[in-house]
């Protein structure tokens, strides 16, 4: 016992960051007496410490463990967050990374660093582990930006996004059903811009569809949706009203924007609504012009075809589909990409010739 006691002084001095410079840089290079597990951790630590005159020293280090002794590492007693993370950011071995993965005290932006990296495999590993994607929902967000995501597995991360955030619980129905009796969906003042096209069949009777929120509610929305976590943010873009799913469409958080768009509240006019704002993300508008139902509306096409943060391939294949006039209007118009530019101009002279 007596034995242990000096490695778990050292190892503990330099988790700390106390121990003395000269200790710190024999453990960048790896000198230190410790087991090889916890000489791992020791180069964790100083990696983690940010030391530029050490870092590099201990990035070569950390390049010569073997697989046992980055599993021992990770297996042991009292490993900490930020040597947790040195491993995964660090180790290509399948099997540590699911230990890794695994661990209860992972931090939660490790896991999301590795959602976007991991091959499917791994990436099993880490849809099933509902407890953590419940807590941390940006897991699953930046699983869903790894290029090597499988088809299983998207659909897996779709599954779980809609039991655990999208579905509206009976509560959720019964405060809808009480908010319909005496609330009237408005719309952002971004939806200002597209008014004249927009459906108004099912505006009800002695509404102005054209209200504009005023500068005390747009504080209000903001105000009260800031708050939010992510997974109530998502919820809401779900079960909300029109006013606050236009709001929640210009997150940053691709699971509430693609909430928004599965929401079955969202229709044709809230399509066309976001196909035209030129705040929301490329995912959006890609997503907009893949729905069968909503580029059957002329204005809709249009409007994607003339946003610049459209997506290329989405817009290019939409340009076809327009009038004359528009693709005509398309073929100047500087503040489109020009890939679509030119294909208007081409089908401008397929229609002269």
């Amino acid at each position: 016992m007596s034995q242990d006691a000096p490695e778990v002084d050292l190892l503990t001095s330099i988790e700390s960051g106390t121990a003395d410079r000269r200790i710190l840089e024999f453990a960048a290079r790896g000198f230190v007496p410790l087991a090889p597990g916890d000489l791992v951790r020791a180069v964790g630590s100083v990696l983690a410490s940010g030391e530029a005159g050490l870092a590099k020293i201990a990035e070569a280090t950390f390049l010569t463990f073997p697989f046992e002794a980055l599993r021992d590492a990770v297996r042991s007693d009292g490993v900490r967050k930020e040597q947790l993370d040195a491993i995964a950011r660090r180790s290509k071995d399948a099997a540590v990374l699911e230990a890794v993965i695994q661990h209860k005290t992972v931090a939660v932006e490790t896991l999301a660093w590795l959602a976007e990296r991991v091959p499917p495999p791994l990436q099993d590993v880490l849809v099933t582990n509902h407890v953590r994607l419940l807590a941390s929902p940006v897991i699953v967000e930046r699983l869903f930006e790894n290029p090597e995501l499988s088809a299983d597995i998207r659909r897996r991360a779709d599954e779980f996004l809609e039991e655990f955030f999208l579905k509206p619980d009976q509560a959720d129905r019964d405060r809808e059903a009480e908010e319909a009796l005496d609330r009237v969906d408005e719309v952002l003042p971004e939806a200002e811009e597209v008014v004249e096209g927009r459906d108004r069949e099912k505006v009800p009777p002695g509404v102005d569809p054209d209200h504009v929120l005023t500068e005390e509610e747009k504080l209000s929305l903001f105000t009260r949706l800031s708050k939010l976590t992510v997974a109530q943010r998502i919820k809401l873009a779900y079960t909300g009203n029109r006013e606050e799913r236009l709001y929640l469409i210009r997150d940053t958080n691709r699971l509430v924007t693609a909430a928004v768009l599965k929401s079955p509240k969202t229709n044709q006019a809230d399509a066309e609504v976001v196909a035209n704002m030129k705040s929301v993300s490329e995912d959006v508008l890609r997503s907009i012009g893949n729905r069968r139902e909503w580029v059957k509306k002329y204005t809709i096409v249009l409007a994607l075809a003339r946003n610049p943060r459209a997506p290329v391939a989405t817009t290019v294949a939409l340009v076809a589909r327009l009038t004359a006039r528009d693709q005509k209007t398309l073929s100047t118009d500087r503040n489109i990409p020009e890939v679509v530019r030119v294909t208007a101009r081409r089908a401008v002279s397929r229609r002269q010739d």
